[in-house]
């Protein structure tokens, strides 16, 4: 384990350490819009923000379309949920309130945005979407129940003590 590399993401030998994220990236991969239901502050400002997230069996769709999302993300599915969660925390710590969680299906993306369904903005887009119809997982779970990446384990125990990862 690298000192860059967030404790309990074990990476196999062959594979490169990941990039940490950058400010900027945390406004392209998180779509943020203002939810007029929420708003309770006279400023008349607040924020609802998801973060798009293939589950494991969209994951493996996604990777052979889009072999570049291995640029920045591990090939397995436990690794990269362990990423999504680091970069969930180090959001929530710059940004106010909490992410949802935006689960991607590779066949809509393919349908809304065509060619362009494997970039960073159309599963942001995508992402945005779910979360207004009400389809994220909302972010982040008590430590007793179960993980939101579908593991079936405690998030305690599984996504839980990924440390927030920002460059």
């Amino acid at each position: 384990m690298t000192s860059e590399q967030p404790p309990n993401e074990q990476r196999p030998s062959n594979e490169r350490p990941p990039e940490p994220i950058t400010p900027e990236e945390i406004g392209e991969m998180f779509t943020m819009n203002t939810d007029p239901n929420a708003i309770a502050k006279a400023d008349g400002v607040v924020t609802a923000w998801a973060l798009a997230w293939f589950p494991e069996d969209e994951w493996a769709k996604a990777v052979e379309l889009w072999p570049q999302l291995l640029d920045t993300m591990p090939k397995d599915h436990a690794a990269y949920s362990k990423r999504i969660e680091s970069h969930l925390k180090a959001s929530a710590a710059a940004e106010p309130g909490s992410p949802d969680v935006a689960p991607l299906n590779v066949a809509a993306l393919l349908a809304e945005f065509g060619e362009e369904a494997g970039e960073l903005s159309s599963r942001g887009t995508m992402g945005a979407t779910i979360a207004r119809r009400g389809g994220a997982i909302a972010w982040p779970p008590e430590r007793n129940d179960t993980c939101w990446c579908a593991s079936g384990q405690k998030y305690k125990n599984c996504c839980g003590p990924t440390a927030a990862f920002v460059g």
